[in-house]
């Protein structure tokens, strides 16, 4: 026992030493987690930055070697101890190597001096290279004419450049065309060769930032672009659809008030739809719209009339009225007769409920169009036309079954309305209906506790009955013949 107790007091004791520091490493992971999340963006950029840094080094390391000065060229030769062109005169090898040595030595400098701006002249002519020679010893002052005719006849570059009256180096044939000597290989201080590989290096990164800047300019000035024209596309609908109720609005007025003309000025429609600080802004937009209603919109006719002395340009609707529209975007949905005669077997006596629920109304899938749901209501108040008592209908356009839920004030209403439609032909689909209870009903749809005033059909014209007169007109005119 005593041992047990000592192993469960080390166990108690121990435990939480070890779990102190796992709570720190957690919090410290934690706390490392949110703070590299948040220095998200901060990593990239440093990568960028570090890559720049990177790219534009290379480039200064290939320009400082591209820049180093090189001493003669190795491929330069004598051929046969004889100068070429004069194989009859023998030369001292090594005193013509030397001659030619020094000479480069001498324009290389000069050509790295006025590259690095610490000389004007870049090379030296034919008296003061035959003097510098002279200089150095009497030994090369006969070797000077016999280097000229090597570099003449030889052609390879060797770093030493002759210049002649002209700049066409293939109109020289002779030593006395050759008028300046200059080095092609300039010969630079380290410190002069930095500062140029640095500065070449700059040039080009600067060029190559602008040409990457012009491009994302390039690029954002054309989302720039098509951000606008999207959105003045969009104004240009809603301001269409403003004008379109405005026209409609007037219609109306006009049908109730004989004495107003049936036409608006279009500049009129514009100062009441845009504000005076935004007419300028919005030209671009309202010419668009007009163009628009003019090419696309049949309901809307452009014309020409005198106000007040003057011609102006008017707007005048000509759809006749805002039923005409519901009858458009309505499908076609016609009631085709009764199935059966109604009786106690299919037919209860009496309702105890106000509610109604009707199937094989229509076909989910086989509708089109975004309103045809109010075709089946127009149908149903058509069918039930002398019954004033219908105050709620909904359509589930989900339903497979093609079920309508009306609701009537009373329960003799919803008998008058079962009685009605239960057993008929609707669209070449034979209607059911059942009794609802009014709690379920208000439970599925609450905003139909509220309703309390008659629905009746949008329009007189009864099209959804069409079919029905069609025969009863056929019938009674063959029973008269």
């Amino acid at each position: 026992v005593h041992g047990g107790s000592n192993h469960t007091y080390l166990k108690n004791s121990y435990n939480p030493k070890l779990s102190e520091p796992e709570e720190d490493l957690l919090q410290q992971f934690k706390r490392e987690e949110i703070s590299t999340t948040g220095s998200f963006s901060a990593h990239y950029l440093s990568m960028f930055l570090l890559t720049a840094a990177c790219l534009f080094f290379l480039v200064l390391g290939f320009t400082y070697l591209r820049m180093r000065g090189s001493g003669i060229a190795e491929n330069m030769r004598i051929e046969n101890n004889r100068i070429i062109g004069e194989p009859n005169v023998k030369v001292d090898q090594p005193i013509l190597m030397n001659c030619l040595y020094r000479l480069h030595e001498k324009l290389a400098q000069m050509a790295g001096d006025h590259e690095c701006g610490n000389s004007v002249k870049k090379g030296l002519s034919i008296q003061e290279a035959a003097t510098y020679l002279k200089s150095l010893g009497p030994e090369y002052e006969n070797a000077f004419n016999e280097s000229l005719q090597w570099l003449l006849n030889s052609g390879e570059d060797v770093g030493i450049k002759y210049v002649g009256n002209s700049s066409d180096e293939e109109s020289i044939t002779d030593t006395t065309d050759i008028k300046y000597l200059v080095s092609t290989r300039p010969q630079m201080t380290l410190t002069c060769r930095f500062r140029r590989a640095f500065i070449t290096a700059t040039c080009r990164s600067f060029i190559l930032l602008i040409g990457i800047g012009m491009i994302w300019g390039v690029i954002k000035y054309m989302k720039y672009r098509w951000y606008k024209e999207e959105e003045e596309t969009r104004q240009m609908y809603d301001m269409i659809v403003k004008i379109i109720d405005v026209l409609r609005s007037h219609n109306e007025a006009c049908q109730e008030n004989k004495e107003l003309q049936p036409y608006m000025p279009i500049l009129h429609v514009r100062d009441s739809l845009i504000a005076p600080k935004d007419r300028k802004k919005m030209e671009k937009v309202w010419k668009r719209s007009v163009d628009f209603l003019a090419a696309n919109e049949s309901r809307v006719r452009t014309e020409t009339r005198r106000i007040g002395g003057a011609d102006f340009l008017v707007w005048k609707w000509i759809q006749p009225s805002a039923s005409c529209d519901k009858m458009l975007i309505m499908p076609s949905k016609v009631w085709q007769g009764q199935a059966f005669h109604l009786d106690r077997r299919n037919s209860p006596p009496n309702s105890l409920t106000p509610c109604l629920k009707i199937r094989n109304m229509f076909d989910p899938v086989m509708e089109i169009g975004d309103h045809w749901h109010l075709a089946i209501q127009e149908a149903i108040l058509e069918k039930c036309n002398d019954n004033e008592g219908i105050v709620h209908i909904a359509v589930d356009k989900n339903s497979r079954e093609g079920c309508v839920y009306v609701k009537c004030l009373s329960p003799e209403y919803a008998g008058k309305a079962f009685k009605a439609l239960h057993g008929s032909w609707f669209d070449g689909k034979l209607v059911t209906v059942k009794y609802l209870r009014l709690d379920r009903y208000h439970h599925r749809f609450p905003q139909a506790i509220a309703c309390s005033a008659p629905l009746k059909p949008s329009n007189t014209h009864m099209n959804s009955m069409s079919h029905l007169r069609l025969r009863t007109g056929t019938a009674n005119n063959q029973g008269n013949s």
